[in-house]
């Protein structure tokens, strides 16, 4: 798609034309409102409106396919938020692409209808002809932007609306600029997305270049019951029987409230530095999670420190859940949970002093959880420095951690919001706490709907974290095809492969399923069919060695499916070889231009694709990576 292109009236409105997509009757708003200028400046590239707040100038540069919106402010008077696209007709777009805030999104891709549909960062649109556009913003280091789209019913009529908004959470005075529009036209919306995520990549320093993160986490099995003692049993296993795991890494439980980070509890005697130490010698890197905003009403930190944390309008502390009756959570007796206010310099240096702790006991892995809990509006709270937005707040808690942890370590980032997130993690947790069931509230639903969507900036913010690997065959309500499609699942996205099973029970054609799914080197799947709105997801790759075809039906009932091979791959015949988890070493595979199935609920299919027909059965997905 071509023709970018911008039109101003002499009203002070103005048009956006992306090729068969029409943004027009723009008007900017500020707090939601319209502005209603006392005068307009008008020339060829802006426009420049001065109203009782203060002032405000939008330019605008273009060349074919792309168009850069820049937005100037002088605030004289209060305002929370602005819309340099405020309330704009929006024609010719059929479907959205909208991108979650964090953890769980809600992001996906579907018509525009009635409901109001957010995206935060960035956002794609296109029409039934396939043009296509992504609308992006460049710079989250302070802000948050976010788009909505959707339709709106006036008296005679229902109109499709477009607005664009960007998050001052009542900071600013004087003069800013803020973040950039961009507006990227395309092909089809998916190569819209991935240009708009490398883009805000580079611009955000994002950090792609740690090796992928394969690790052995205590949560999903032990939970706050794991301890020194099944610490030393774990190693001495991993000694008779190695896994290439990188990390080691330890969950919550180590401490009986959350933000005493220095008062280790009784189930690491010895402190937690023996036991980063044994993780150490025995040949692995050494992981710690630690929620480092989180503060309970139990804990010292908050009877001796009280003015540590963020509080409401009235003065109460900002409470972001409580846990009165059983079952309690991590088992503390905590009621209330606060949110420690990182502003306040005493506060920060604590948290410093816990980091620079634990990175000298020598963890080099840190899984950082509940971060969300930052991004509460600053003009909604009371915090020690009202000057600064939640996004700055969370910034410098990432700033500090990074400086304090090395270069050199693995940030992994849970619960927390992605845009504030770039240049600072390694990897991002993308759905939510997978357990032990198809069904119920731990169940991969979430991380059915989320991974797909979140995958065109998997290894280009960071890596994506789809949770947890169940292998097991115990305590667990997973069947054997349900295990064996989450996990390939997981691999196949490219993201962190991390397991919390006791290794030394599983049996040993799910120990080398653990073998089978380990990274090897930085991939990039494709989803080739992901806004078609099938019902299977469908993955692919093409490697070194052979292509990958990954099929999975997430619903609870047949899908009959039938791809062509060179729609995928490029090439009308090849061997395909079909993954089971039971084949032996030898193998038979046969040339062919199509796959046809009909796959049963929760079913997956792994197909390996080559030119050559391959005589053994892969040890490993990813053959060689180069």
């Amino acid at each position: 798609m071509q023709n970018i292109g911008f039109s101003i009236h002499d009203n002070g409105t103005f048009d956006i034309t992306c090729g068969g997509i029409k943004f027009s009757n723009i008007v900017p708003e500020a707090d939601e409102r319209p502005l209603i200028p006392s005068s307009v400046n008008i020339d060829d590239v802006s426009v420049t409106y001065f109203t009782e707040w203060g002032s405000m100038r939008i330019g605008f540069m273009s060349n074919e396919d792309e168009l850069v919106l820049s937005t100037e402010a002088v605030i004289e008077g209060s305002v929370h938020d602005i819309e340099p696209i405020g309330h704009s007709l929006l024609d010719g777009a059929e479907s959205v692409y909208f991108q979650g805030f964090g953890m769980e999104g809600p992001s996906g891709y579907r018509k525009i209808g009635s409901d109001r549909i957010r995206s935060y960062g960035l956002v794609g649109l296109d029409t039934a002809d396939g043009d296509a556009v992504s609308i992006y913003a460049d710079d989250h280091s302070r802000f948050t932007t976010q788009f909505s789209v959707g339709d709106s019913e006036s008296l005679y009529k229902t109109e499709t609306v477009f607005v664009t908004g960007i998050d001052l959470e009542g900071t600013v005075s004087g003069k800013i600029s803020l973040p950039a529009l961009h507006f990227k036209a395309g092909k089809d919306i998916m190569s819209c997305m991935s240009y708009a995520a490398e883009s805000i990549a580079e611009a955000m320093n994002a950090r792609t270049y740690m090796e992928p993160a394969f690790h052995w986490c205590s949560w999903y099995y032990y939970y706050e019951n794991m301890d020194q003692h099944i610490l030393d049993d774990m190693l001495c296993h991993l000694k008779e029987d190695p896994i290439d795991f990188r990390y080691i890494q330890l969950d919550a439980g180590y401490v009986d409230h959350t933000g005493d980070w220095k008062k280790i509890n009784s189930r690491y005697p010895e402190g937690l530095g023996k036991a980063a130490k044994d993780i150490i010698d025995a040949g692995f890197a050494a992981g710690i999670w630690i929620g480092p905003l989180m503060i309970g009403d139990q804990s010292d930190t908050y009877r001796d420190h009280p003015d540590w944390i963020v509080r409401n309008k009235d003065g109460s502390p900002y409470t972001v859940f409580r846990s009165y009756t059983e079952p309690k959570i991590w088992g503390n007796t905590d009621n209330d949970y606060f949110v420690i206010d990182t502003t306040n310099p005493d506060a920060m240096n604590y948290l410093r002093e816990v980091f620079t702790e634990l990175r000298g006991y020598g963890f080099t892995l840190f899984k950082t959880d509940f971060l969300l809990w930052c991004m509460k509006d600053t003009s909604e709270v009371i915090r020690y420095n009202m000057n600064k937005t939640s996004v700055e707040v969370l910034r410098d808690l990432y700033s500090m951690i990074r400086e304090v942890i090395g270069e050199e370590s693995y940030l992994l980032a849970s619960i927390a919001p992605y845009m504030a997130s770039i240049g600072f993690a390694d990897g991002v947790r993308i759905a939510g706490d997978m357990g032990a069931s198809w069904e119920g509230a731990y169940g991969p639903e979430n991380l059915l709907k989320e991974l797909p969507y979140d995958n065109y900036f998997n290894n280009v913010f960071w890596q994506n974290d789809p949770d947890s690997v169940m292998l097991r065959d115990f305590g667990t309500h997973l069947s054997e095809k349900e295990t064996l499609s989450l996990a390939l699942l997981q691999a196949v996205s490219g993201g962190v492969i991390t397991t919390s099973d006791p290794v030394s029970a599983l049996p040993e054609k799910r120990r080398e399923l653990l073998d089978f799914i380990k990274p090897s080197g930085k991939v990039h799947a494709e989803l080739p069919l992901l806004t078609e709105n099938r019902e299977e997801i469908v993955i692919t790759h093409k490697l070194h060695d052979w292509n990958l075809l990954y099929v999975l039906n997430p619903a609870d009932h047949p899908v009959n499916v039938f791809y062509k091979l060179d729609e995928l791959f490029g090439a009308k015949a090849l061997f395909q070889y079909r993954f089971n988890i039971e084949d032996g070493k030898s193998i038979e595979s046969e040339k062919i231009s199509y796959f046809s199935d009909s796959i049963s609920p929760h079913e997956s299919v792994l197909l390996f694709i080559t030119e050559e027909p391959l005589t053994e059965k892969p040890a490993n997905m990813w053959g060689r990576q180069l």
